[in-house]
This record gives structure tokens, C-alpha cells and sequence, in this order.
């Protein structure tokens, strides 16, 4: 699972290039709980590259890369992960499409089972994500979320290894944890 999240965090570094110099700048932070406590902060970016987890090489002047696991607060055995960048992330759309490839390419080689839609969960003023559900090395399948802008992007991955058929992923629901994640990790100033 953590393998999945690198390969998505490396492919989004990949491709950088330059954010909206105009506006205020935009970092992703690791809180202690996202998604209204639902799930509450196992590792932060400091702890992961301490178990070896890394988002390097490849990653362009000026970037920063944050990793983040959580674990539900009422069933440990059901992760999210966060990976992510923010600084000069780059075109957008070129990110989004690096992140989902290098999700449905990395290791354990997930097959995606899903078509990618867009969807806005909190209407037009809530953040434009792609989603889709992914087969993970091991058999269980999992929804992904992604965004990308100009100053940030990042890609969560839910992890339940009970979650042994695709039926049994709410693509939908996950969505709307993923907006809320959102608005919990971005700060801009």
C-alpha cells in the first residue's frame, strides 16, 4: 500500500514546473486529524522517510513533497494515505494524469477497476477531483481521490483489506472524505 502512494507522489514530482507566482502561495500540511477526526495522523512525512518511504528523486527545485498515513478512528485497520506536493507543482492536468498513472503502474501493479470521473462533492465551490478504485497488490481494492492546481496536488488512497471486491469500494462516499481532507491539509499565506 505505502509502495502505491510513492509511485504516485514520484510520478506527480516528476512533472513540474511553475505555479501562479500572483497569488498567495498554497502548502499542504499533515494535522493530527482530517476529515472531521474521522481518521487521526499514524506518520507524518518525517516518520515515513524515516521507515524509508520516499518521494525523491525527481523532485524540481522548489517543491515540497508531504506524505501523511492515518488510520480511522474507530477501525485501525482502515487507512488513508496522503501523497502529495506543493511549491512549483506544475500544469495541472499533466499532474493529475502523472499521479493517476503512476498509481495504476506502481508496484504491486494495481489494475484500475473504475473509469476516472470528476466530481465536485461539495458543488461548484468544492474542489474538482478524479476518482477511481484501484486493485492493490494482495487483492484488496481501494478508492482513489486526486486534485491537482497550480500550487498543490496530492492523491489519497483508502486502504481496508476487508474491501475484498470492487462492490465493495463507495467511490462516492470516499469523494466526499476527499474534499473534506482537502480543505483540512491545504493552508495558503
Amino acid at each position: 500500500m505505502a509502495g502505491a502512494a510513492v509511485a504516485v507522489a514520484g510520478a506527480l514530482l516528476l512533472l513540474g514546473g511553475g505555479h501562479d507566482e500572483g497569488g498567495p502561495a498554497t502548502r499542504l500540511v499533515t494535522p493530527p486529524a482530517v476529515a472531521d477526526g474521522a481518521y487521526r495522523l499514524v506518520a507524518d512525512t518525517e516518520a515515513l522517510e524515516k521507515e524509508g518511504i520516499t518521494v525523491q528523486p525527481g523532485m524540481p527545485e522548489g517543491t515540497v513533497s508531504v506524505l501523511a498515513r492515518y488510520a480511522r478512528a474507530d477501525d485501525p485497520k482502515a487507512t488513508l494515505s496522503l501523497s502529495g506536493a506543493y511549491g512549483r507543482v506544475g500544469g495541472p492536468e499533466a499532474v493529475l494524469d502523472g499521479m493517476l498513472k503512476g498509481l495504476e503502474e506502481g508496484p504491486g501493479s494495481p489494475a484500475v477497476v473504475s473509469a476516472r470521473r470528476v466530481l465536485t462533492p461539495d458543488g461548484p465551490r468544492g474542489p474538482s477531483l478524479t476518482c477511481e478504485v484501484v486493485r492493490l497488490d494482495g487483492g484488496a481494492y481501494a478508492p482513489a481521490c486526486a486534485w491537482a492546481e497550480k500550487s498543490d496536488a496530492a492523491l489519497l488512497i483508502s486502504f481496508d483489506p476487508r474491501k475484498t471486491s470492487a462492490s465493495a469500494v463507495d467511490e462516492t462516499a470516499f469523494a466526499k472524505v476527499t474534499a473534506t481532507v482537502y480543505r483540512d491539509v491545504r493552508r495558503t499565506g
